[in-house]
This record gives C-alpha cells, structure tokens and sequence, in this order.
C-alpha cells in the first residue's frame, strides 16, 4: 500500500517545479483579467449621425403619411394607379349600393377610393342614379366613363338605413330593399335576413361587443362559422357605421382593459408597459415600436384605439 501511494501520489523535483510554474502562470492571469480592466480605455460611438437618419426618416414617413390622409378626404389623389385603372379593372355589371370592397376592387377602384365611398354609405349616403357615382369626387370623370355602361340602379329602389331601436320595423317588402345597419340592429331584425337565423344573429352581436363594433361588413367572416358562402348571400342587406365604434384609450388603460379579439394579453401587457417606461403615446403607431404588434395587427387595431 505505501508503495502504492508512493508511486502516485509522489512527485520528483523536476515535476514540483513545473507545477510551482504553471500555479504561478495561473496566478499572473487571474491578476491580469481582473485589473485589465481599469487600464483599458473604452472605445466610444457616436450615434448622433444614426439617430439623426433615423429621425430625419421617421419625419418624412409622418409627412407622406398626412399627405395621404389629406389626399383620400379632400379628393387630391395623385396616385398613378387612378390614371391605370383600365389597365387592372374587371368590368361586369353592378349596382353601386352596399358594394362590397373586394368587388369595387375588382372594377378597378383603389383603397382610398373604396373608404371614401364607404364613408359616404356608412353616413346614410344612397345611389339613386348613375349620375350620383359620377359626383364622387373620388372617381376621376375619365374612370367613370369606363364604368358607366355597367351601373346599374334598379329603377323604384329605394335605400333606407335602418338604426336601432326602432319600435315600427316590418320586414322589407319586395321593391324596397332596407339595409340594415350591422352596429345597430339587434338579433331580432337580423334574423329577417334570409340565411341568417338565431343562431348567426346571436353569434354576430356577441362578437361585435366584443370588437366594439364593426368596420367593415367583410368582418363579419372572422364571427365563428361563418363562412364566404353566407357572407356573398347576405353582404349587399348590409351595411356599417363607424361613428358606433367603441374605442379604448390607450394612453389611459389598463392592460386588462385592452381585452379585443385583436389584442393577446402579451400584447396588452407589452403596449400598456412601453406607455409607462416612455410615457404618454404621441401616435398611435408608437404600439408598433412594443414588437409584439405588426403591420397587419395594427391595420385591424388602428380603428379601436384612441389617443386622449
């Protein structure tokens, strides 16, 4: 056994000396890392030229995003897919009223086109005749020309907006045709939709308290199985106003407050906390700058939230 140990727990000089040197190695670059440190002198970056860039950048993008906003209420639309609507338009036969988006899309009409005629509907504007299209100050005279031939106006139509409550409704008569405001009407009424029964109608309220209200007709295909085929049935006895829209101030609210069927309670927490690190949002595009909201998010956000 003493042998045993000997022959491996023993070390020759030759050996003591290589590890007094390599404990001495160790000991000089522990000593080294520790106060290396406090010798070195830290490389500074100015990032006033980057910042610069980036504000000078943000400014335009604000600017060209008031232009456009201007643009799609004062009618001064430069943009060059107006002057090329022959070039993407597919022409068939429509009446102008309760027009779905996709299918004034479809006739060659950009997005800022489309919200200001659905703006003009939503606020009890009516076409009687071929000759109200053409006073949209939004469809240029030589686009109207084009789709002139394809207006259709059923002649004796006539186009009541029905808001609720209302104690004298009676279910339309063939020859008028009412279209029922989505914000507004209870189960009741929107059962006298043929295709939509109890349980749609009930489903659709649910989900509008939920949203807040509705911005769209198109909205109507996220309620629970509801699907193309119902909505294509149904979307020209519809219509929205936005003015019923329930709005959260997010400069105020809590994160359990921001409860939306956009919103996830990440995203809440995330966007209530960025308010009270940076304070009070300035615009409503600021959510974006949490991560968790994204374009699309945001594009379907940005009708229920306000800054006050």
């Amino acid at each position: 056994m003493k042998q045993f140990i000997r022959d491996y727990l023993t070390f020759n000089k030759r050996e003591r000396n290589g590890i007094v040197i390599l404990l001495l190695i160790i000991t000089l670059l522990l000593i080294y890392l520790n106060i290396s440190d406090k010798f070195a002198k830290p490389e500074q970056v100015d990032f006033s030229k980057f910042e610069k860039e980036i504000a000078a950048f943000n400014a335009d993008q604000q600017e060209s995003d008031s232009v456009a906003i201007e643009n799609s209420f004062t009618g001064n639309n430069n943009d060059s897919t107006i002057n090329s609507f022959s070039l993407k338009a597919e022409y068939f036969t429509f009446n102008p009223n309760g027009l779905a988006p996709d299918d004034w899309k479809r006739l060659g009409l950009n997005d800022k086109q489309i919200h200001t005629i659905k703006n003009y509907e939503a606020k009890g504007g009516q076409f009687r005749t071929k000759e109200d299209v053409k006073k949209m100050y939004c469809i240029p005279a030589e686009q109207y020309s084009q789709l002139e031939p394809y207006i259709q106006v059923p002649s004796g139509e006539v186009h009541n907006v029905k808001k609720f409550p209302d104690n004298n409704l009676r279910t339309p008569n063939s020859g008028l045709r009412t279209l029922i405001e989505l914000n507004s009407a209870d189960s009741a009424y929107l059962t006298t939709i043929k295709g939509i029964g109890g349980f749609y109608a009930k489903a659709i309220i649910k989900y509008r308290q939920e949203l807040g209200g509705f911005v769209s007709i198109e909205q109507l295909m996220e309620v629970w199985k509801f699907d193309k085929e119902k909505f294509d049935a149904i979307k020209n006895y519809l219509i929205v106003d936005e003015t019923e829209i329930r709005k959260i101030n997010i400069n105020t609210c809590t994160a359990a407050q921001l409860k939306h069927p956009y919103i996830s309670w990440n995203m809440a927490n995330a966007i209530v906390n960025y308010r009270n690190k940076h304070g009070k949002y300035k615009n409503l595009e600021e959510i974006k700058k949490t991560d968790l909201v994204d374009d699309e998010t945001f594009r379907k956000l940005v009708y229920y939230l306000v800054l006050e």
